[in-house]
Order: C-alpha cells, then sequence, then structure tokens
C-alpha cells in the first residue's frame, strides 16, 4: 500500500486545489488501497503568525498588488529565500514531524518553498530520502523557487512552462510536462455550447478592490441577452456589498462554493484574476477567460499562456471595459468566442490529475 504526503500551503487556493485534486486521483488510481495525505505544514507553526502570513498575503495581492510584486521579485533571487532560515525554523521543524509521522513512499509539493525545506533537511537527515517531486501551479513566468533546489523531478503544465525551466539551466531529464492537476470531475462534464434561446452566461469570480465588481456589474447589467453568476468565494465583504447593491442584476450571487466544475461547464465566458489553478480549469472546462484583475509576479506568466494560445484575453482598466469586451466577443454569431473555444479544446487535459497520479505511484 503506497504512502503518498503532498505538502500545501493556504496561500492563495491554487496550490490546496492542485494538492487536493491529486490526493483524490491517487485514491481513484489504487480504488482507495493508497495511503494519501494533503497536509499543510503552516498549520503546525505558530497559529497567530500563520493566520497574519495569509491575511497579509491575501491583502497584498487585493490591494497593494504592486507591493506583492517587489517580493515575488525579490523572493527569485538567489540567497534571499535562504537567508529566511530563522523565519522558516518552526515550518522546517513541521515538515519534518510529518515526514517523520507519516513515513512516506514518496513526497509531492505544489508550494515552492517546500522544495528549499526538504533540501535543508535532508543534509542533516539523511533517512529523508524518499523521492520528492515539486507540482508547479503557475505558468510560463515561474519563481525560480520552485525549481531551484535538488528535487527527483518538476512537474509542469505545458511545453511553455518546460522552456522557461529549460531556458534557465533546468536539467531537461527532471523536467515532466503532464498537466495541471484539475478536479477529475473534469473528465465527465461537457464544456457548455452556444445558448439555444440566445442567452449567454458569465462566470464572475471578482478579485481587487470591491467598488470595481460592483462597477463591473452593473455594466454588464446593460447587456440584455447576458446572465452573470458572481461567486466570491471567502470574500465577505464583497459578497455583503453586492447583495446591499441588489447586484448582479440578472443572475445569482454565490459564496463559496466546491462546484466550480460544474459551474465552469456550464456557463460560456469567465471573468475573474489569472491565479494558476483557475486558469487551468478554465481550460479544462473550455470555458474562455476574461482578466479582470492582475496580480503582479506568477499571475503574470497566466496571463501570457492566455494571450499565447488564444484562449481568452485581459480585460484590466475601466469597469466597461469587460462589458465591451463580451459583446465584441459574441458579435457576428460569436466568431471571436468561437475561435477561443477552438484554441481551449487544443489546450485542455481534463486528466491531468490521474496522469500525475499514475507518475508518482510508478516511482513510489
Amino acid at each position: 500500500m503506497p504512502r503518498v504526503l503532498i505538502l500545501t500551503a493556504s496561500m492563495g487556493e491554487g496550490h490546496n486545489t492542485a494538492a487536493r485534486n491529486i490526493g483524490e486521483a491517487i485514491r481513484a488510481e489504487t480504488n482507495g488501497a493508497a495511503a494519501v495525505l494533503v497536509a499543510d505544514p503552516y498549520t503546525r507553526t505558530n497559529p497567530i503568525v500563520n493566520r497574519l502570513v495569509q491575511r497579509g498575503y491575501a491583502t497584498a495581492i487585493n490591494r497593494y498588488p504592486r507591493t506583492w510584486k517587489v517580493v515575488f521579485q525579490l523572493l527569485s533571487k538567489r540567497g534571499v529565500v535562504e537567508g529566511m532560515g530563522p523565519l522558516l525554523a518552526e515550518l522546517t521543524t513541521a515538515v519534518r514531524e510529518l515526514v517523520a509521522e507519516f513515513r512516506p513512499d514518496i513526497i509531492a509539493s505544489t508550494y515552492p518553498v517546500f522544495s528549499y525545506l526538504i533540501t535543508k533537511i535532508r543534509r542533516h537527515d539523511p533517512s529523508v530520502s524518499v523521492p520528492f517531486y515539486t507540482v508547479i501551479t503557475d505558468s510560463t513566468m515561474i519563481n525560480a523557487a520552485w525549481y531551484r533546489y535538488p528535487c527527483e523531478g518538476s512537474l509542469v503544465a505545458d511545453e511553455l512552462t518546460a522552456d522557461v525551466l529549460r531556458n534557465d539551466g533546468a536539467a531537461t531529464d527532471k523536467i515532466h510536462v503532464l498537466g495541471f492537476p484539475v478536479h477529475i470531475a473534469f473528465e465527465s462534464l461537457t464544456p457548455s455550447q452556444p445558448p439555444a434561446n440566445g442567452k449567454w452566461k458569465a462566470l464572475f469570480f471578482p478579485g481587487g478592490k470591491t467598488q470595481y465588481a460592483v462597477d463591473v456589474l452593473r455594466h454588464l447589467a446593460g447587456i440584455p441577452n447576458l446572465d452573470v453568476t458572481v461567486i466570491t468565494g471567502r470574500r465577505h465583504k464583497v459578497h455583503a456589498a453586492l447583495k446591499d447593491a441588489g447586484l448582479p442584476k440578472n443572475g445569482t450571487l454565490i459564496g463559496w462554493t466546491d462546484e466550480m466544475p460544474k459551474l465552469m461547464t456550464t456557463h460560456h465566458i469567465f471573468i475573474g484574476k489569472a491565479g494558476g489553478a483557475t486558469v487551468q480549469e478554465a481550460i479544462a472546462a473550455q470555458i474562455p477567460f476574461l482578466v479582470s484583475h492582475v496580480v503582479p509576479g506568477q499571475e503574470e506568466g497566466n496571463i501570457a499562456l492566455i494571450e499565447q494560445t488564444g484562449i481568452g484575453t485581459l480585460a484590466t482598466g475601466a469597469p466597461r471595459r469587460i462589458g465591451d469586451l463580451i459583446v465584441g466577443a459574441l458579435a457576428n454569431d460569436a466568431a471571436l468566442w468561437q475561435t477561443w473555444r477552438t484554441n481551449l479544446a487544443a489546450q485542455q487535459k481534463p486528466s491531468a490529475s490521474r496522469t500525475i497520479a499514475r507518475f508518482l505511484l510508478a516511482r513510489c
């Protein structure tokens, strides 16, 4: 019975999503026989500090994105992560304890800092010698902290991302293009088709400032053949503000949901920030992506992926720009939308989680 430890971190939902999806695929591939532990070592550190770090990250990406870009670029420089040793002492201990308690046959990580920590632990504890793989959750613009430290291999979503690692000197034989681990539900879901009744459906995941979301939805209300489903997730203040404003005018307001695969495959256009997991889920669902909010740094690479593969477009700027782009995409019998859909079909890998699961199980 293989034992698989998957390390993640609650710094943005994408890392957790990828980790959970790999875990579910491993259980499915082994009919539940594998022992799988998806763990966030941060939860074993000081709870007050951990909450502050998570809140600080959320505040930075939503309210101070330029500041976050500086931090992101700094973390990619050689010596910066290494110099944070004292600050990472508790986290290092937490990872070491998890490995000792669970006794895995293989370790996978969906968060970059664990590559450094496993390398550090191995120097002092040769018993931590099981294979270790990093699952990179970003595309095309990759922080070097993901792949700088020794490991058995890096798993990436696409060839564009693999080229970034190769061009930066990463060993070619340790780069594996297996797709992004989206939920296995995407395997059995059918992407939405153009509506027979002429009523198009958009899925809006607001990022950034609350007022921007309010203004966007007011403009979208002016498009007569469009319904909008809004997902606010854990952004409770945004949810309350939209509810008070009576938005969306035509559509539905939802808070947290675990039905994203179904929602993405029953809508025609996705509007939101270009998180690694979200972009890859959109590709699996074949739903064109309008980027309404940019988190500088890692998400700029995801935007580059969207534009280079022709599966959507950047839609930041004035709130009315999103509405104008939707009207344009649906004009002339939805010609632009159809082009985006064709390109999405060429990119999708709905079974990537199973592919990654088989890869890891074969190396236990």
